[in-house]
């Protein structure tokens, strides 16, 4: 029995939490009579491990009290003795927030306002259930071509996922993205040909908008991120704000199928991506070359010499370059090597530190800098693998990936739609390509994954860092 004044050992997920590690069950009660009916009825005769939570445990007869060990007073305070008691009591830590403040391991004793400033922090990434995220995501208008609707539902996913809840929340993903799926088949086909000038509203359109903006010999730094969602996104941009450094968040979308091989192209040729073309990072300094120095203007075209590409770090041999390219492919390999969105979250937060100060270098050098990324990525649950036969008809070994298929001949495509025939409702067709709308995949078992149009694959983020 234990008394527990602060009410943190009566919250449901501290409950939960206790049972599943050490298989304690935790049974708030509230009087002498509650306990003796549950008792007699149940408790006397258990081997089941239990802990009584009472206000008053002087109240417990003799008969029950023997066969009892008397845990006396319990706070939360107690094993958090760095932080301020009174600020802990108001803010009534969950379970999650709790483990959060107490894996921070402060050496010195926290003022109440210090105290305060960290709860906030773990308020803020772990202080709703899923009802109340899943409220959240309600409320948002969904508007796919609008910064803000991408953001406001990246910041919910986030706290989601941070707390591994996000498989609890897929039902309401889903719904979200049947409603982006509306917009892909009545906008999205058409954005391949709009202007630039506003905006890159695809990704076939970012040189062509920096083209725009930027003179011959302003300092512009183009981050492209692999596979980053914009969820990750918001990892690296609160590493951004702790730096000092202020971001202009936009959108932009993935060139579909959400691949590298087209998508990345798409970015660094400033144009339509072609379907024979091989992914390299020389093919992609190549192209970054020629956009400069063939296709802009008379009045902007580059020298080689002013020109650079960065492959595989964010930080630049020569700060002195007018027009540079980063290509960053760690964060794409963290999420190919990750089983679920937790992992990929921590991972993401480490990553996310030496990702932060090399773009404040590059800040601080007085580039404008843009990040973007050429895809996101999906949990995607498994629908199953591919027969040798489908394999055989399929254009090359690219074409075929966990949500996209990509075939020589449309005739191809249309034979394994009509031998698929119950799942032709969830697929994207488009061209001599098909590609999973929803989460699944062609493959035996789950994982995270891109190629599809999944909002979460699809719109991506586009930052400017303004040098000034």
């Amino acid at each position: 029995m234990v008394s527990n004044p602060d009410g943190f050992l009566k919250q449901p997920d501290v409950q939960q939490a206790i049972l599943k590690a050490c298989g304690l069950l935790l049974l708030p009660i509230g009087s002498s009579l509650e306990l003796r009916v549950r008792y007699e009825l149940t408790d006397r005769s258990t081997s089941e491990r239990i802990c009584y939570i009472m206000d008053d445990t002087d109240c417990i007869l003799p008969d029950i009290r023997k066969n009892l060990y008397d845990a006396h007073t319990f706070n939360l305070a107690d094993i958090l003795p760095a932080y301020d008691g009174t600020q802990l009591s108001l803010a009534k830590p969950n379970f999650a927030m709790a483990s959060y403040i107490y894996q921070k391991k402060k050496m010195y004793n926290l003022s109440a306002k210090e105290t305060k400033e960290v709860m906030e922090d773990a308020i803020s990434l772990y202080g709703l259930t899923e009802t109340e995220l899943i409220a959240k995501l309600d409320k948002i208008p969904l508007a796919w071509d609008k910064v803000e609707t991408m953001d406001a539902i990246c910041q919910v996913l986030l706290k989601a996922i941070s707390q591994d809840r996000y498989d609890k929340m897929e039902d309401k993903i889903a719904s979200l993205n049947e409603n982006f799926q509306q917009y892909i088949d009545t906008k999205y086909f058409g954005l391949a040909t709009s202007s630039h000038i506003l905006k890159p509203k695809m990704v076939n359109k970012i040189l062509p908008h920096l083209a725009y903006k930027h003179g011959h010999m302003d300092k512009v730094a183009l981050v492209v991120i692999d596979g980053m969602s914009y969820w990750q996104y918001l990892v690296l941009d609160r590493r951004l704000e702790q730096l000092g450094v202020q971001t202009h968040k936009d959108i932009s979308l993935a060139w579909l199928p959400s691949i590298t091989r087209l998508s990345r192209q798409a970015i660094f040729r400033g144009d339509m991506p072609t379907v024979n073309y091989s992914q390299n990072p020389m093919a992609e300094k190549k192209l970054w070359n020629e956009f400069w120095t063939e296709k802009c203007n008379a009045s902007k075209r580059m020298n080689s010499y002013e020109i650079d590409y960065t492959y595989g770090s964010l930080f630049a041999g020569d700060y002195n370059l007018y027009k540079q390219a980063f290509v960053d492919v760690s964060l794409d390999e963290k999420m190919h090597s990750s089983s679920n969105n937790k992992d990929l979250y921590s991972l993401t937060e480490n990553w996310a530190k030496e990702t932060a100060e090399g773009i404040k270098a590059l800040h601080d050098e007085k580039y404008t800098v843009y990040i973007t990324t050429d895809h996101g990525n999906i949990m995607a649950h498994h629908w199953r693998a591919l027969s040798s036969i489908e394999r055989t008809f399929l254009y090359e070994k690219e074409s075929r990936g966990s949500r996209h298929l990509m075939y020589a001949k449309h005739e191809y495509l249309e034979d394994f739609l009509q031998n698929n025939k119950y799942i032709n409702n969830e697929l994207l067709v488009h061209d001599n390509w098909a590609i999973w709308r929803n989460t699944n995949c062609f493959k035996g078992q789950d994982e995270i994954t891109h190629g599809g149009s999944h909002f979460l694959e699809v719109v991506i983020p586009f930052i400017t860092i303004n040098h000034n």
